[in-house]
């Protein structure tokens, strides 16, 4: 036995140099274009690779969730590098389907076609629309995350709804209220451009420029007594500014990895009739353990000036507070806490069944109203009103191994604060 000082001896196994890549190929049942191979594994043409490194390329590509099964090969071409060959099975990309939303005080239905992978170069198309109680809504977007094969982003989008919002009055002293002081019915009609580029596969800037219309309807009290309307209607002309750090991975449900964003928007000045400002920021981390479980950490936080009420920050949905009604709590500072974790249940043929539990902290309140007199605020939105809200609960998810998106979703969540348990249940475009 040498001594601990002593030149570590020559390994036995030679190391193998990587040979460049000379281009990708695909093969089997899929209509991924070649290129799209080396954007999908973050490579380029020139890198070198090795075969140590395939089974890390084809974890890559099963990452995207554009595939059901993945084979990658090295083979070598005449100029002395390799080609690589990513023999594909794909996921069924797109989905047409009926959704079904029952939630805190509302129910929707609604119909959505949805393409992940549109013309075999990961460009997505989603048209949604929807018909409710409280909200209808129409939902349409395109997005080339490649314009012809560059880091060069595009993306175009429209909106709008027809919504009857409420206005909780929240009493401070009263965790368990759910008394509502005001429901507006609020139109709002956008359209809106993105143009983005991608500095690395996990880092990408963004520049949005979206223009909308926003007016308000009967407005009153609980007993339909008239009320003023929340705001005045107007254009509402914003620039967003957002940079996204997105360094997950993900596999039949499970994520692990990081993700960060931060943002910033504001009003157009010439353009917008609201003259407001708001800034973003949240990051997540995910693990993997045991193959199939994950534990997921979220935490985010927004603070505005002068916002108007349909951008108002909110606390109550299944994206944040999941133990109070939808929308119950409004304001213009954020922050939010969540944890869950989530476990396998069972598998059978192409569906996968799974176990979430959760535990979700906000806090949000009034600060930076503003003075122009357009927003009317309630006597309970006073300036430095704030809630401190709570909720622990579970829930239960179905995938489908062929389809991209996840398919139901169904969340109980018991408000600590309250003392009441609410439902979130959603069929069709689930987390799309």
């Amino acid at each position: 036995m040498p001594a601990p000082d002593a030149t570590p001896a020559t390994p036995t196994v030679p190391v193998v140099a990587g040979k460049k890549i000379s281009g990708f190929k695909v093969r089997g049942d899929s209509k991924v274009h070649d290129r799209m191979v080396g954007r999908l594994v973050h490579l380029e043409l020139g890198d070198p690779v090795t075969p140590a490194q395939i089974p890390q390329l084809e974890a890559e590509l099963l990452s995207s969730e554009l595939f059901e099964k993945v084979a990658v090969t090295l083979e070598d071409t005449p100029d002395g590098g390799v080609l690589v060959v990513a023999t594909l099975q794909d996921k069924l990309s797109w989905i047409a389907a009926p959704t079904i939303y029952i939630l805190p005080s509302s129910y929707s239905f609604g119909v959505g076609f949805a393409e992940n992978n549109l013309l075999g170069e990961d460009k997505k198309l989603l048209l949604y629309g929807q018909y409710g109680n409280r909200s209808s809504l129409f939902f349409g977007t395109y997005l080339d995350p490649a314009v012809d094969g560059s880091r060069l982003q595009l993306r175009f989008d429209v909106y709008a709804y027809d919504k009857h919002l409420l206005e909780y009055a929240n009493p401070v002293d009263d965790a368990r209220s759910t008394l509502i002081s005001r429901e507006t019915r609020a139109t709002f009609l956008d359209a809106g451009v993105l143009v983005g580029w991608m500095f690395a596969w996990w880092l990408i800037a963004d520049f949005r420029f979206r223009g909308a219309y926003t007016y308000f309807r009967d407005s009153h009290d609980a007993a339909s007594n008239p009320l003023p309307a929340p705001e005045a209607d107007g254009w509402d002309v914003t620039t967003q500014a957002r940079l996204t750090a997105d360094h997950r991975h993900h596999l039949f449900g499970v994520t692990w990895g990081p993700y960060a964003q931060v943002l910033v928007e504001a009003s157009t000045p010439g353009l917008d009739d609201y003259d407001y400002i708001y800034a973003a920021a949240r990051a997540y981390y995910s693990w993997r353990f045991f193959q199939e479980h994950e534990l997921e950490l979220r935490a985010s936080g927004g603070i505005g000036r002068h916002l108007p009420f349909h951008e108002e920050l909110t606390l109550g949905s299944a994206s944040d507070l999941r133990g109070y009604s939808v929308e119950q709590f409004r304001g213009d500072r954020r922050a939010l806490l969540r944890a869950e974790y989530s476990v396998p249940l069972a598998k059978w043929r192409s569906f996968a069944f799974r176990a979430i539990g959760f535990v979700d902290t906000g806090c949000i309140g009034f600060y930076n109203e503003d003075p122009s007199g357009k927003r009317n605020y309630l006597p309970t939105q006073a300036p430095g009103t704030h809630w401190f809200r709570s909720d622990v609960g579970a829930g239960f998810r179905v995938y489908v191994s062929s389809i991209v998106l996840p398919l139901l979703g169904f969340d109980v969540g018991y408000g600590l604060e309250s003392h009441s348990p609410e439902i979130y249940f959603e069929i069709g475009l689930t987390d799309f």
